[in-house]
C-alpha cells in the first residue's frame, strides 16, 4: 500500500509530466505556426497585385485589378493569369482601347489592355492598348518585356439595389407603428 507522500509524489509527476508535454506541444505549434505563415508570405509576395476602383469605361463603371510589379507576359501566364479568360477586352481591339482610355489619368502609367498574342520575326509577341493616352496608344512588344499588365476588371453595381431596400424599411416602420398601437 502507498502512503500518502507517495500519492503526493506520484501526482507531483504526473502533473509535471502533463505540464512538459503541453508545453512541448506549444513550442512545435508555434514553430507550425511561424513557418506556416512565412509560406505564405512567400506565396502571396510573388504575385501582388492592387485594384483602380470605379473607372469609368463607355458608361459602365469597372474595379480593374493590374500586377503591382512590372512583369513579363510571360511570367504573369507562367503564375497562372489566364489573359484569354479577360472577356472584357481580350479578342476586341476597340474594347482594350476603351478601357486603356478609360484609365488614362490613373497610375501605373501606361497600363497595358494586353489584346491579342502574336509573332514578330518568329519571336512571341503580344498586343495591347495603354493608357499612356486619352487616345489608348496601341502597341506590340515582345513577350518578355517587362511592364504593367491589367489581369482583370469586374463591373461595378449601380446604386440601385440600395435604392431598392427603402420601400422595405418604410414597410417595416409602418408594421412597428402598427403594433405598438
Amino acid at each position: 500500500m502507498l502512503n500518502k507522500f507517495s500519492y503526493l509524489i506520484i501526482n507531483f509527476i504526473f502533473i509535471y509530466l502533463n505540464l512538459s508535454i503541453f508545453s512541448l506541444l506549444y513550442s512545435i505549434m508555434k514553430i507550425f505556426i511561424t513557418f506556416v505563415s512565412l509560406f505564405f508570405l512567400v506565396v502571396t509576395a510573388k504575385s501582388q497585385t492592387t485594384t483602380l476602383s470605379h473607372y469609368n469605361v463607355g458608361g459602365q463603371y469597372y474595379d480593374i485589378t493590374y500586377n503591382t510589379s512590372s512583369d513579363s507576359f510571360v511570367d504573369l501566364e507562367t503564375a497562372g493569369t489566364n489573359f484569354s479568360s479577360i472577356s472584357q477586352w481580350w479578342d476586341s481591339a476597340a474594347n482594350a482601347a476603351s478601357f486603356a482610355d478609360g484609365t488614362h489619368a490613373s497610375k501605373p502609367s501606361g497600363l497595358r489592355f494586353a489584346f491579342a498574342e502574336s509573332s514578330f520575326s518568329g519571336s512571341a509577341t503580344v498586343l495591347y492598348h495603354d493608357s499612356t493616352t486619352s487616345s489608348g496608344d496601341s502597341g506590340q512588344v515582345f513577350q518578355t518585356a517587362d511592364s504593367f499588365y491589367a489581369l482583370s476588371a469586374v463591373a461595378v453595381p449601380a446604386p440601385l439595389p440600395i435604392l431598392g431596400i427603402l420601400p422595405v424599411v418604410g414597410f417595416l416602420k409602418r408594421m412597428r407603428k402598427r403594433q405598438r398601437a
